[in-house]
């Protein structure tokens, strides 16, 4: 819920599927003194909120309730449209004007409902190359700012998401650690991340840089004579990199395509255009760990992501941090949300690459920027206000037990955290439909 009623009150479930089916709502009081205003309910009437226009709204019709035994209003409602539905509850406490609190679930045709929202960063660095905490830190630090999932992307290093993973499976924690990698190759100037690849694209090359610049020399033939050859060999190792990723399973992402340090491109618009033409990597970073100051590097990338799509391009989204010091400004700011079946990484690269991803730029002070496509980014502006803050407050209780571990402050924190498992899943399966027959 929007603002401080959700430190009062619960409404579940707040995902529905949508259809003719009847859904039984509860709302329950977390906290004693709203009993009162529980006791002092006089009428419900619930709209779809795209469906009735405002002059409309107190002519929605009231539906029976009842308070059960243990003091929560039930009653029952109908979907039949996906989208927003707003529920106001209409009460009078004695000697007081009749007042209004609105509440909102959300209804989702069956290819969504049966999905869920994953919530996580695949871009990050750790001390193994130019960050400022230890894999583990960094790791821990993610699921205390709320992820289901995180990749520790060193560049031009592979092993460091593996100490991450490690680290995490000591724990039973349902947060998945990718492995992954920044890909940093000679003379290409392009960023670009291995998230899930089962093996190392920087080793590979550099195991053999003579057959590498070979295989792009090939690659070169495919790129257009009138660019120059510092684009035609950028390009042609990007691709390069976005195939062997592909090859081992991974997901390939391009990164900050219009990134200007020192009032310089970090690559040429000639890259950026073959790339964009190409389309051969599986995911665009569209918001990327830039501070305010650089907010134009993100909004530049968002409009081409959209004029691409506009000449039907299918190009999946990422929004990342690439935070080298997970305690800093950036953290958080900038994240993905996937829409899949699983938290399993084949589950995860299959829901990308289907484009049920939301890329989200929410720098604190600032409303929330969402990027995605625009049924799967409304979806995802509801669960920011009504689901993520539940959601992020459980993580955070386990992330912060993980670092007091590596402080040497909470030495029972596997038993701990072991009590708490499933947690977060709960809570995500509580705010899940469940049909009245």
């Amino acid at each position: 819920m929007p603002g401080s009623l959700s430190l009062y009150l619960s409404i579940f479930p707040g995902i529905l599927k949508a259809g003719d089916g009847k859904k039984k709502i509860t709302v329950h009081a977390k906290q004693k003194h709203f009993d009162a205003i529980l006791d002092a309910v006089q009428n419900i009437r619930y709209w779809h909120v795209d469906s009735r226009v405002i002059e409309n709204t107190s002519g929605a019709d009231p539906v029976p309730f009842e308070r059960n035994a243990n003091g929560d209003i039930e009653f029952v409602i109908k979907t039949p449209l996906e989208g927003e539905y707003a529920i106001s509850i209409e009460y009078q406490r004695e000697n007081r004007n009749p007042q209004k609190m609105t509440l909102f679930v959300y209804a989702l045709k069956e290819d969504l409902f049966r999905l869920r929202p994953w919530k996580g960063d695949f871009h990050m660095h750790s001390t193994r190359s130019d960050g400022s905490q230890d894999p583990e830190y960094v790791a821990a630090t993610c699921r205390k700012t709320g992820f289901d999932f995180m990749s520790l992307t060193d560049h031009r290093k592979y092993g460091p998401s593996l100490e991450a993973r490690d680290f995490m499976a000591e724990f039973e924690n349902d947060m998945l650690v990718v492995p992954g990698e920044e890909v940093h190759l000679p003379d290409n100037p392009v960023h670009i991340v291995n998230f899930g690849g089962k093996s190392s694209i920087n080793e590979l090359a550099y195991a053999d840089e003579e057959k590498y610049r070979a295989a792009v020399k090939e690659y070169m033939k495919d790129q257009p004579s009138e660019y120059d050859d510092t684009v035609r060999f950028a390009v042609a190792a990007s691709e390069w990199i976005f195939d062997r990723i592909r090859d081992a399973g991974g997901i390939g992402m391009f990164c900050h395509p219009y990134w200007r340090p020192q009032n310089h491109g970090s690559i040429q618009e000639g890259m950026v255009e073959l790339l964009m033409e190409h389309n051969r990597f599986d995911v665009l970073e569209v918001f990327g760990g830039f501070y305010e100051k650089d907010a134009e590097c993100n909004m530049l990338a968002l409009s081409r992501w959209q004029e691409e799509r506009a000449k039907g391009k299918k190009i999946p989204v990422a929004g990342i941090s690439d935070s080298h010091d997970c305690d800093g400004d950036l953290a958080g700011w900038y994240y993905t949300v996937v829409l899949a079946e699983k938290l399993e990484f084949d589950s995860l690269a299959e829901a990308i690459r289907d484009e049920r991803s939301v890329a989200v730029h929410w720098i604190p002070g600032h409303a929330p920027i969402a990027a995605g496509t625009f049924r799967l980014t409304k979806f995802i502006y509801f669960l920011l206000r009504e689901y993520y803050p539940q959601h992020d407050a459980l993580c955070a209780v386990e992330g912060d037990i993980l670092r007091r571990y590596l402080a040497g402050e909470e030495p029972e924190a596997k038993e701990i955290l072991k009590f708490r498992k499933g947690a977060v899943g709960r809570f995500m399966e509580q705010f899940w439909e469940h049909e009245v027959k």
